[in-house]
């Protein structure tokens, strides 16, 4: 059996359980750049992130392409591994098992909650 890297298990986990996975769509950042630069040369890069990312949305003719960039949204599908490993070199545990023991303490019978709040808080008389 072949042993698998404990980085791609990180590697696994980081993408899909963090926001890592929106580093993948950076090809997409510089393809819409582009795109913005066909219809306004004169747009920098600054300007671009500028208005992609600190200002409103603005529901324009490529708002859909707008919403693929990275980072736009954060939508963190949650994935969840589970894997078994057999105990390879573990030393063996002992276990512990603690004992607690209650003593119950019981009020006497003369001790009524109720009635006892009652003769000491009274209402004032004339």
């Amino acid at each position: 059996m072949r042993k698998v890297s404990p980085i791609l298990f990180l590697l696994i986990y980081l993408v899909a359980n963090t926001e890592l996975h929106q580093f993948m769509r950076l090809p997409l950042f510089f393809e819409h750049y582009q795109e913005h630069r066909l219809h306004s040369p004169t747009i920098s890069l600054l300007d671009f992130i500028v208005l992609h990312y600190f200002t409103r949305d603005q529901k324009d003719a490529d708002y859909g392409r707008d919403q693929q960039l990275p980072f736009k949204n954060s939508n963190c599908p949650e994935v969840s591994i589970s894997i078994a490993l057999p105990p390879e070199n573990f030393p063996e545990t002992k276990v512990l098992v603690f004992s607690l023991s209650r003593n119950m303490v019981m009020f006497k019978s003369f001790f009524n909650a109720s009635s006892f709040h009652f003769s000491i808080w009274q209402p004032p008389r004339a």
